[in-house]
């Protein structure tokens, strides 16, 4: 006699009995973040987040994390993969904390935020006299002195960098980035309101400065980062003060020869009030020693500032320097020639894949015609081109001097986009 056996049922199916690997990919692909402009925003705990709901997204994580401590195991790499840090006291004993509880081998990306510096002996005047008129912001940029006296005289911030990048062996990318907020607005404001940064002497001169704070956080981060065993580095500086560099003129060759074979994507703007055109010529030969080293850079961007566009040859900072691994080159507020470019381009076209050209204005004798035809038709590989605010030098400067304004953005605020942007017919034929 046949007997029937009863089926099996089939056991209940729940998300921990997914693998390590495939919870770490939902999760991977839950936090994607999306595209991030050079000014992007950074959320209060120091980690930058996606545009959109950042509260949301930190508390996805948190909560994934508080599950169980598999899901914490899991989610811990994502937590501290990206790491804000501010030029404050709280915000290196935040790094001295990460570095302690064993953390720092997540790190993918460090963000350092820098004000600029107090500057001058007439502060404490200066503070004072703001005091009776706020005092809560008074207090506050006291304290801010405070804490910059004492990162700077003892070295300590240094020290702190030099002891977390170490750590960083994961590290991928560096960026550096200004920080000035309301109450910083609200001094400048208030000096200037009151003529108190126009004094003479030693003891009533003042000045809230960039150059001064940029300098100091770019020579940390490279002796940092020469302390350290990171290669394969991404630098980001969107407001990057040219004074900074030229402290790099005092380097010997073989320390800008180990930063340079470091990095595979440079990605720079220089910020400055005035035309530094001269001061860029100073630095050519930083440049040329620093570009000889960076053989393995893939991405470049040399920006300045569109109301001074830089009027100086291009191969003074490029010295026909040929990168094998270059994918991607972004030039941004340059008079230039046809010439110039088009040689640029040829130099780059068997491997060239995204060219820009931002408030690029073609000196006189050029046509962006000719420069358009050799990028059509000898760029193989070219995937994307970007020409935005593309202009001749001669109707910019016309246009300068009967507005008296300078009517196009310095920076992108957003990511850069894909479309051509063409002024007009004529101006390209």
């Amino acid at each position: 006699m046949l007997r029937l056996r009863a089926p099996i049922m089939a056991q209940p199916r729940h998300i921990y009995d997914l693998a390590d690997e495939l919870l770490s990919e939902i999760l991977s692909f839950l936090l994607e973040p999306a595209p991030r402009a050079l000014n992007g925003r950074f959320n209060g705990n120091g980690h930058t987040s996606r545009p959109g709901n950042h509260e949301h997204e930190v508390s996805d994580l948190d909560h994934f994390r508080l599950v169980c401590k598999r899901f914490m195991r899991i989610g811990t790499p994502y937590k501290f993969s990206r790491f804000t840090l501010r030029f404050s006291d709280h915000g290196f004993r935040r790094l001295d904390e990460l570095v302690d509880m064993q953390l720092a081998y997540y790190v993918k990306t460090i963000t350092y935020m820098v004000r600029p510096f107090y500057q001058g002996s007439g502060w404490a005047r200066t503070l004072r006299i703001l005091g009776s008129e706020n005092p809560e912001i008074s207090q506050l940029h006291s304290r801010r002195l405070r804490e910059q006296t004492n990162l700077t005289e003892t070295n300590n911030d240094q020290t702190r960098l030099r002891r977390a990048i170490s750590s960083f062996s994961a590290l991928q990318e560096i960026k550096l980035l200004r920080l000035q907020d309301e109450a910083d607005e609200y001094l400048i404001d208030f000096i200037r309101d009151h003529s108190l940064g126009n004094g003479t002497s030693t003891a009533t001169s003042i000045r809230f400065d960039w150059e001064t704070a940029c300098s100091r956080a770019v020579t940390n981060l490279s002796i940092a980062l020469l302390d350290s065993k990171c290669s394969s580095i991404r630098f980001t500086g969107p407001q990057i003060s040219p004074e900074a560099t030229l402290q790099l003129l005092r380097a010997p060759s073989t320390t800008l020869a180990a930063m340079g074979g470091r990095l595979t994507s440079l990605d720079i703007n220089f910020h400055s009030t005035t035309d530094i055109t001269a001061t860029m010529a100073d630095l050519s030969e930083v440049f040329r020693r620093f570009f000889v080293a960076a053989k393995n850079l893939i991405a470049i961007h040399i920006g300045f500032l569109g109301k001074t566009p830089l009027d100086l040859d291009l191969e003074l900072l490029f010295h026909h320097i040929r990168w094998k691994t270059l994918r991607k080159l972004s030039i941004q507020g340059w008079r230039l020639s046809a010439d110039e470019i088009i040689a640029l381009a040829r130099r780059h076209s068997p491997q060239l894949r995204d060219f820009r050209l931002l408030g690029v204005y073609l000196r006189p004798g050029g046509l962006w015609r000719d420069v358009l035809v050799v990028l059509r038709e000898e760029m193989e590989q070219l995937e994307r081109l970007v020409l935005r605010d593309i202009d001749y030098a001669a109707h910019f400067d016309s246009v300068a001097v009967s507005n008296g304004v300078e009517v196009f953005d310095d920076y992108p605020a957003g990511p850069v986009p894909s479309s051509f942007t063409l002024a007009t017919d004529s101006l390209l034929w």
